[in-house]
């Protein structure tokens, strides 16, 4: 009996082809699964992309510029071969497929991901004026040190104010490496750490940015050449002569005898992810501790020239950072026109179907009109009514952004119109009068469409101005003061027009219609309106 049960031993060598048969079928059981699962999220897309059609356009023309994109690259196909190729064991080529189409995925991932661009495109503006406000106190405060160095005050008292000023330009360094150049999405806070914090106590940089610092008086090692550029804190810095130009960061602390070219390649990789204004600080840092040195050693002509020295780094710093805060504002502009456009579109493609629409219920005559004709009239008043809530979407961006003034009165003064008309419609009243105000709405959204159209080409063809300020960089309007007098000079000859309509109502020198009077009384508001952006545009209020 036991002889007869030794056969069943041999059973392994029978089963092995089976179970690798088992975990390629798993493995395209699950490849298959995925793609099920991408087609449900595209059908979802396009769900969420209807539901949010009528309350928020540019969210709903995002997800489907997404299903777009998935559609034009395959990746739907590229899933489905990817089964097949998992069901004929063929790794080599499934492996490389799955490179390819993860590519994909990810620049879908980053197009979906931009819907929350604009804010934080805030966020970022945000840290980078907290940053030119701290830079702007360094800047000032250094001034002082050398003034008084240059006046004969005690040296030792100023080598302890230098030192600690050097402190305080490399925590604003190291906010800035942490906050700006970590590989993060996005940062928490609008604002870096507070500039009264030790340097050796902030969020370390990925890059492994002190690490075997001592705490204390912030005295850093000399950094190799293939991590980030040494800051030249501590007595010992090296004394560099020369100026670091921007974006060459081994002038700034590196050591010759260290052999820097080996790492050459380590540093042209890392220096796409180094903030300008950075690597200023950085330098100045370094100049500053050279002058702490030199007050030490009662050296005061030296100390006055390392102190020019950094604060010549400082101003660059500032204009390294002014010059982000200058294409945040640009990138934040292109957005936001581009909004505008869509809405505006959207705006004047629903007002003249009402406008048809009432047109329509005009041409019946009266006494064939019924019931039916006034429900008509409401539901032309409930569109007219979603009109209004686009307009006001727009005009909330518009004062948001307040660099524009006669756009936004523009909008205003066309809100006043399109509910004086949803009134109309609810009250069935289809008149010329009513046909006049829709085509006036629409003659002024046309105008505007066309203005932002403008302000979009001009954008892309214009070089990025440097204006500045007495307060730092001047912000990029959202259109030039040339389309801001253009519409000045369009809604005056509105109110030029209307005045000539009311006049023909009037039997006398005054109007007794409540009606009429109403009418006049909003048209003086309006005239109101217009003398006073014209004067805030004159002096400059919109900056």
């Amino acid at each position: 009996m036991a002889q007869s049960e030794s056969p069943p031993a041999a059973t392994p060598p029978v089963d092995a082809p089976k179970a690798e048969a088992t975990a390629a079928d798993t493995l395209s059981m699950e490849q298959q699964r995925v793609s099920d699962r991408f087609k449900r999220c595209e059908e979802v897309l396009l769900r969420m992309a209807e539901l949010s059609a009528g309350t928020d356009p540019r969210r709903a023309a995002l997800l489907r510029k997404a299903v777009a994109q998935s559609k034009e690259r395959l990746i739907g196909v590229q899933l489905e071969t990817l089964v097949d190729l998992l069901k004929r064991d063929q790794l080599a080529r499934a492996v490389e497929n799955q490179t390819a189409v993860e590519k994909d995925l990810q620049a879908l991932l980053d197009l979906l991901l931009s819907e929350n661009r604009a804010k934080r495109l805030e966020s970022e503006k945000a840290r980078i004026r907290e940053y030119l406000k701290r830079l702007s106190a360094l800047i000032n405060q250094q001034k002082g040190i050398q003034g008084r160095t240059a006046g004969g005050a005690e040296p030792k008292d100023l080598a302890g104010e230098q030192a600690r000023l050097a402190d305080r330009t490399g925590g604003l360094a190291k906010d800035i490496k942490s906050n700006e150049e970590a590989d993060k999405p996005d940062s928490k806070g609008a604002k870096g750490p507070s500039q009264d914090q030790p340097p050796g106590q902030g969020k370390e940089s990925p890059r492994g940015e002190g690490e075997d610092q001592p705490k204390g008086s912030g005295q850093n090692p000399p950094k190799t050449p293939d991590s980030a550029p040494p800051k030249g804190q501590g007595k010992d810095a090296p004394k560099t002569q020369g100026q670091p130009q921007p974006g060459s960061q081994p002038q700034q602390g590196a050591q010759p005898q260290q052999g820097a070219q080996p790492q050459q390649g380590a540093d042209q990789q890392s220096a796409p992810q180094d903030n300008p204004a950075r690597t200023r600080l950085e330098a100045a840092q370094s100049r500053m501790r050279e002058a702490e040195k030199n007050l030490q050693e009662a050296q005061r002509d030296g100390a006055i020239q390392k102190q020019e020295e950094a604060i010549r780094e400082l101003e660059q710093a500032r204009s390294a950072l002014e010059e982000i805060l200058r294409q945040l504002r640009e990138e934040e502009v292109q957005r936001m026109l581009t909004s505008l456009e869509a809405r505006f579109t959207k705006m004047l493609q629903m007002q003249r179907e009402v406008l048809g629409g009432t047109v329509r219920l005009d041409n019946v005559p009266q006494a064939e009109r019924t019931h039916e004709h006034a429900i008509q009239a409401g539901r032309l008043s409930s569109k007219e009514a979603e009109i209004d809530l686009e307009a006001e979407k727009a005009l909330s961006l518009l004062r948001e952004d307040g660099t524009a003034m006669a756009f936004p009165e523009a909008l205003a003064q066309v809100r006043q119109d399109i509910r004086q008309v949803v009134e109309r419609l609810s009250a069935a009243k289809v008149d010329k009068i009513t046909q006049g105000i829709e085509e006036d709405v629409i003659a002024s959204l046309d105008e505007m469409l066309q203005a932002l159209k403008k302000a979009i080409k001009d954008k892309e063809k214009k070089k990025p101005s440097h204006a500045m300020g007495s307060g730092g960089p001047i912000e990029s309007p959202l259109v030039d003061s040339l389309s801001e007098i253009r519409m000045i000079r369009t809604l005056q000859m509105r109110v030029n027009l209307r005045t000539e309509r009311y006049s023909k109502l009037l039997q006398g020198e005054q109007a007794d219609k409540p009606e009429l009077v109403d009418a006049l009384r909003r048209l003086a508001e309006r005239q109101e309106h217009i003398f006073r952006i014209t004067r805030d545009l004159s002096l400059g209020k919109n900056r």
